[in-house]
């Protein structure tokens, strides 16, 4: 082969190095080596990447499972940093705390030790401050009692007084007579309750409204409320009437008993129970009204024996003595009861009691104070108990055992034995009133009866020969004088009816 740059063949002996072929030539192995060499190179170099590759593969995770622990560490490592500084910021608001409770307490301390001196400085001489100003309170505790006392004398004065002006005012009066004794009231004479019989339904009824008004301001004056509510007349309502115990204060407005608004009121369950009061008044003889209307005769009877046990309740709240609280003959007294009751009692008091007590010293009947400063019981007087004042209350615990040991009669038993009294001595109801000459036939046709020759009140032997139909009953049993006077055939003999 030709040399490109000489064109001289080429002669491997003589002309090696004098053309680039030779040149290349000469030089091809070894660059085959070289490339050999590089080859060689070039593998060792992959597979030290491929080592170094896989190594560091391997370091890498080594590395991050150390960073992680590191990192760990590390949190933790603030994690107690923190917590450390927690605990010392803790310590030293702890510690503040405890410098501050010291000072506090070395200021209580202090302030104990000024308080104790202090207390050691005043406590001397307590013991005599002390018992003199107990001496002085209990000084003025009994002054106070005492001047409470003497009010509440004071004004059981002004209440007897009151009852006393009001029931002269009213014309109350015992009208004594040889050896019996009748009482007045208005004008009228206060009756027996077991001579209505022979009363006419005017002296009845007036006699009753009186006692009913008087006792009404009596218990009024006297700040008590009666057992047994009285209703006086008012507007729309004529006449006095009464409640039963059990329906006394617990009611609204009632209407009167037989008047077109108490007809009218509708049955309804519903609506609230309206309480019947009983009547203290009458239209009738009480003969005609037994026969004629029973119902009106049962209420006037229960009525009359309501307002009889009001005024032995108010005679017993006062402390003025009757009779005996059971007897049925003392309760029905109503006459004498009350008369006792507001001027009897304390004129008795008057005639026994001084004049002009003392100023220092309490008035009798007054309460005392005892040595321990409690209050004795009082001497009764009227005015004393009440339902109006806190001394002496009837409400109060002393007051409702005082009020339960009254044990009066009940009204219905009065009421029934009033009944059966009165039934038992009713007189006939069918006798006529005869005149003149019409005596003399009397005695052949039937049976004549004698009824009252005298004034004033019958006794009780005569009631059941007495009748309203009479001649002389109309005239004198009502309670009104007797003037004496009869005229000629109008003697009081009745004659019988033959059956």
């Amino acid at each position: 082969m030709n040399c490109s740059i000489c064109h001289r063949p080429h002669d491997a002996k003589k002309l090696p190095f004098l053309c680039a072929v030779d040149a290349r030539n000469r030089l091809y192995e070894s660059r085959i080596e070289y490339t050999r060499a590089l080859i060689q190179t070039e593998e060792n170099r992959v597979r030290v990447d491929a080592a170094l590759a896989s190594e560091a593969a391997e370091t890498q995770e080594d590395v991050d499972t150390r960073r992680i622990r590191v990192e760990s560490l590390k949190a933790q490592e603030e994690e107690a940093t923190d917590r450390t500084n927690r605990i010392v910021a803790q310590a030293e608001v702890l510690r503040a705390q405890i410098d501050a409770a010291r000072e506090e307490i070395a200021a209580k301390k202090d302030a104990l030790a000024r308080r104790k001196s202090d207390l050691a400085s005043v406590t001397t001489g307590t013991q005599a401050r002390r018992a003199r100003q107990l001496e002085e309170v209990e000084r003025s505790c009994q002054r106070s009692k005492y001047k409470w006392n003497r009010s509440a004398d004071t004004m059981a004065a002004t209440r007897a007084f009151l009852c006393e002006e009001a029931a002269r005012l009213y014309g109350l009066r015992q009208v004594k007579k040889g050896s019996t004794k009748r009482y007045e009231i208005g004008g009228v004479e206060m009756f027996d309750l077991h001579a209505m019989n022979s009363l006419s339904p005017e002296v009845i009824s007036t006699a009753l409204a009186h006692i009913a008004h008087i006792l009404v301001l009596a218990s009024h004056y006297l700040a008590i409320r009666l057992p047994a509510e009285i209703t006086l007349p008012h507007r729309d309502y004529p006449r006095p009437t009464i409640f039963s115990l059990a329906s006394s204060y617990k009611h609204g407005e009632v209407p009167f008993p037989g008047s077109a608004l108490s007809s009218q009121i509708p049955v309804d369950s519903e609506q609230p129970h309206v309480p019947r009061p009983r009547s203290l008044f009458i239209d009738k003889p009480l003969p005609v009204l037994a026969k004629e209307d029973p119902s009106a005769y049962s209420s006037f009877l229960e009525g009359a024996a309501l307002l009889a046990y009001d005024i032995a309740w108010a005679c017993c709240s006062q402390g003025v003595w009757f009779g005996d609280k059971d007897s049925y003959e003392d309760v029905c007294n109503m006459s004498q009861n009350l008369w006792r009751l507001l001027i009897g009692d304390q004129l008795h008091r008057r005639s026994v009691e001084p004049t002009f007590p003392t100023s220092l010293t309490p008035p009798t009947g007054s309460p005392r104070d005892g040595d321990n400063g409690e209050v004795t019981n009082p001497k009764l007087t009227i005015g004393r108990w009440s339902h109006g004042t806190a001394h002496s209350y009837l409400g109060g615990a002393e007051g409702t055992e005082f009020v339960r040991n009254f044990k009066i009669l009940s009204p219905l038993k009065v009421a029934d034995r009033l009944k059966k009294r009165l039934s038992s001595e009713a007189p006939m109801l069918e006798w006529e009133k005869i005149e003149g000459d019409e005596i003399e036939d009397g005695f052949e046709d039937g049976v004549l009866v004698r009824g009252h020759g005298n004034g004033g009140s019958a006794g009780r032997s005569d009631l059941g020969a007495t009748s309203i139909m009479t001649v002389r009953t109309v005239g004198t049993a009502g309670g009104f004088p007797d003037t004496g006077n009869t005229a000629r055939g109008t003697s009081g003999w009745t004659k019988l009816k033959n059956r």
